[in-house]
């Protein structure tokens, strides 16, 4: 009898934070935040606020795991394995029970793993909350956090039907917010005939703001010159007409269809990278048209957006992640794509359980804090549109986590300002980003002397956080 193997997939929720951050902090080194789940019978089982849940391996909108620590391998059957998980989730380990620092997922694996092969995970792991309360700015976050939880999106609650498949191996600059009344909303809709937006998201006396770097007839050109000859006859017929309308040539009428292959095109295994970058462009430009924006909130085109988005950390090279910001921010412009994108709703999306909001976010954040300058330059912008929508308090708490990290460096004062104002809202809105900014104490006068609206955020930051 060979048994089945079973593993414990490691996954660092801070995306590095943690470890660049800790020993400032703490006055100790903390290599990550860590939330582990059980692999076993090819599932992936882990516990958060929503109780005990599974996905494919892997499948959470956490992506692939940081590290994998085999366990071993066990002689229970599924079958036995299946309704020990049902006792645990109807009483130790059901969703009321979670707590973050008490009783948290890898609470749950450690238990399971001692169950399946009698094996426990790695002490540091396990240990890791009392580490962090051990120290004076744990206890002084403890209120902060106690409440909070965490529960990755991508699962299914566990006994139910399943919902996955594997996957498969201030000024007239762009770069400030613009007033941009001439654009329209739509709701998400199936219609062949798309309704075209109404207004541009806003909020406040802020309005989204509009990357006018790429011109969509130069947007076309290069999308008939790149990407219309690798596409197949009744795609090409499609995309022609698509470049005729976006040159405004008299006469033609606008092609939904092409813009649902534009979609497609960017999960393409066949076309080239530098085809996806004309098409991530082409896609940025031609979304300010009204009637692009309202066949983006077609559920299938969104999909296929969202899928290439949830592939960010892959996505090569530098100007290919560049591009699909940007493209991303644009989208954020109007108020129904705007919904669309920040819905917590979990849905399928080619094969994967993709949560609009998280992906989002994941993407956000993944910009914010690369080392690479024109792509937090441009994750500022994105940052600025998404804060004009309504997160959910764990996002905002993870965007928030980022921004203060990003202002905690001098940056130049377009990319101060939009980080500032997208930290302020969020902390207007939600008083643990207020509690998580009086926690870590981060300086930002510096920035008062900079201009006049970096002056008048940095007294509303200084408000929020006495």
């Amino acid at each position: 009898m060979s048994g089945s193997p079973v593993k414990l997939y490691v996954y660092d929720l801070s995306r590095g934070m943690a470890r660049s951050m800790s020993l400032p902090l703490l006055g100790r080194q903390i290599d990550g935040i860590w939330h582990t789940a059980i692999v076993v019978f090819e599932e992936e089982f882990f516990f958060g606020g929503g109780g005990i849940e599974s996905c494919a391996p892997g499948g959470t909108i956490l992506g692939p795991p940081d590290s994998v620590h085999d366990l071993g391998v066990t002689q229970i059957t599924r079958e036995i394995f299946m309704d020990y998980l049902s006792e645990l989730g109807a009483t130790s380990f059901s969703g009321e029970t979670y707590h973050l620092l008490q009783h948290n997922c890898n609470n749950f694996s450690s238990e399971v793993a001692q169950f399946l092969t009698g094996t426990d995970i790695p002490g540091h792991i396990t240990n890791l909350p009392n580490e962090v309360l051990a120290t004076p700015f744990g206890q002084m976050i403890r209120p902060m956090i106690e409440s909070m939880s965490v529960s990755p999106g991508g699962g299914q609650p566990v006994g139910g039907p399943p919902s996955w498949r594997v996957r498969e191996p201030a000024s007239s600059s762009p770069w400030a917010p613009q007033s941009n009344s001439g654009q329209t909303q739509s709701s998400a809709n199936t219609q062949s005939q798309p309704t075209p937006p109404k207004h541009t998201a806003r909020k406040g006396d802020r309005d989204a703001i509009v990357l006018k770097d790429v011109k969509i007839a130069d947007a076309a050109a290069s999308l008939r010159e790149k990407v219309v000859p690798s596409l197949t006859e009744a795609e090409r017929k499609n995309m022609e007409q698509f470049c005729d309308f976006l040159q405004n040539q008299n006469g033609v009428k606008f092609n939904g269809e092409a813009v649902r292959i534009l979609g497609r095109s960017l999960l393409s295994e066949t076309l080239s990278q530098e085809a996806k970058l004309y098409v991530a462009q082409t896609l940025q430009a031609a979304v300010t048209r009204p009637e692009v924006q309202g066949v983006l909130c077609n559920a299938d085109t969104h999909s296929s957006v969202v899928l290439f988005l949830h592939r960010f950390d892959t996505i090569q090279p530098l100007t290919l992640q560049i591009a699909a910001i940007k493209m991303l921010s644009n989208i954020c412009i109007d108020q129904g794509s705007h919904d669309w994108l920040l819905r917590t709703q979990q849905g399928p999306t080619g094969g994967e359980q993709v949560v609009n909001q998280q992906v989002v976010v994941k993407v956000t954040v993944t910009g914010l804090l690369s080392e690479e300058a024109d792509l937090r330059k441009n994750a500022t912008v994105l940052v600025y549109n998404v804060c004009l929508g309504q997160v959910t308090e764990d996002s905002a708490v993870e965007l928030a986590s980022a921004l203060l990290q990003c202002l905690g460096e001098t940056v130049p004062e377009p990319e101060a300002f939009r980080s500032l104002s997208s930290l302020v809202q969020l902390m207007t809105s939600f008083t643990q980003v207020s509690g998580l900014a009086q926690a870590i104490g981060v300086d930002l006068s510096h920035y008062s002397s900079q201009s006049d609206r970096l002056k008048n955020l940095c007294q509303q930051y200084q408000q929020l956080v006495s």
